[in-house]
């Protein structure tokens, strides 16, 4: 928030304050209305127009960065209200720099380049206290920033970035290579053989399955009984329990068996 007039503030409006009237260790920040209608009341109540400014030349100061409470024109209003004239650039008139958050990073390089003193507008308090009481002291380090990149510099970094990527394409194409000349017959070789065992035991199980559809239906025991006893000359009723003379002419007849052959 920007740091609002006294005398707006006392007829309850907001107005950005741009400069400081001050008595001893007392000051008021005002508006430039209010600045100028206190001036005038005092000039008129001394009849005189007051002291000449203690700065007879003028000195440049920079302004970079976002300074906390004021906005952008307010902050460099305020410091031209103190005597100085704010620049774009550090140069050999400059007093010193005032940054805020966020400086630029060629004034900040102007500025050590220069060995201009530095205020750290950053700092609760720091700006607005310099502001009311005129006393700017600039003995703060200057900021660490990275340097606007230029032209060349986005040039050289896509060539970088250029030969990066090729090298890792050739990187990528032999390593391709390599896996074709080794590992891939022998991966090639596996599916084979793999492919070989599951399609004979698809075969096997294919065959299994047609023989099973010609092969006869399996007898029962009762069934084997009779048909060995109608090769034999035994008569028996087709339905109902075979006689135990006929089992067990059939069991004499296949004694020692474990398993009785197949009667077709």
């Amino acid at each position: 928030m920007d740091t609002l007039c006294f005398g707006c503030k006392a007829k309850g409006e907001q107005q950005s304050a741009t400069t400081v009237i001050a008595v001893g260790h007392r000051a008021w920040e005002l508006c430039e209305e209010h600045g100028n209608r206190f001036a005038a009341y005092l000039e008129d109540l001394f009849k005189d127009e007051g002291l000449a400014p203690a700065v007879e030349q003028r000195k440049n100061v920079v302004v970079t960065g976002t300074i906390p409470g004021y906005e952008h024109e307010t902050a460099r209003q305020a410091i031209t209200n103190r005597g100085f004239d704010v620049s774009g650039h550090v140069d050999e008139n400059t007093a010193f720099i005032v940054c805020g958050i966020r400086p630029a990073p060629h004034k900040v390089q102007e500025a050590e380049a220069a060995g201009t003193p530095c205020m750290d507008a950053t700092k609760a308090g720091v700006f607005r206290t310099a502001v009311t009481t005129g006393e700017w002291i600039a003995e703060d380090p200057l900021p660490e920033v990275t340097a606007k990149k230029t032209a060349d510099d986005v040039r050289r970094e896509t060539d970088e970035q250029r030969e990066s990527r090729r090298k890792r394409e050739a990187d990528a194409m032999s390593a391709y290579v390599h896996w074709q000349k080794t590992e891939l017959p022998q991966r090639l070789s596996e599916s084979s053989d793999r492919w070989a065992e599951e399609r004979k035991e698809k075969e096997d199980a294919e065959t299994r399955r047609l023989a099973k559809t010609h092969l006869e239906p399996e007898l029962t025991e009762n069934q084997k009984i009779r048909a060995w006893a109608a090769a034999n000359g035994f008569t028996l009723n087709p339905r109902g329990r075979i006689p135990a003379a006929v089992k067990s002419a059939y069991d004499h007849a296949h004694a020692g068996q474990e398993a009785l052959p197949e009667v077709g």
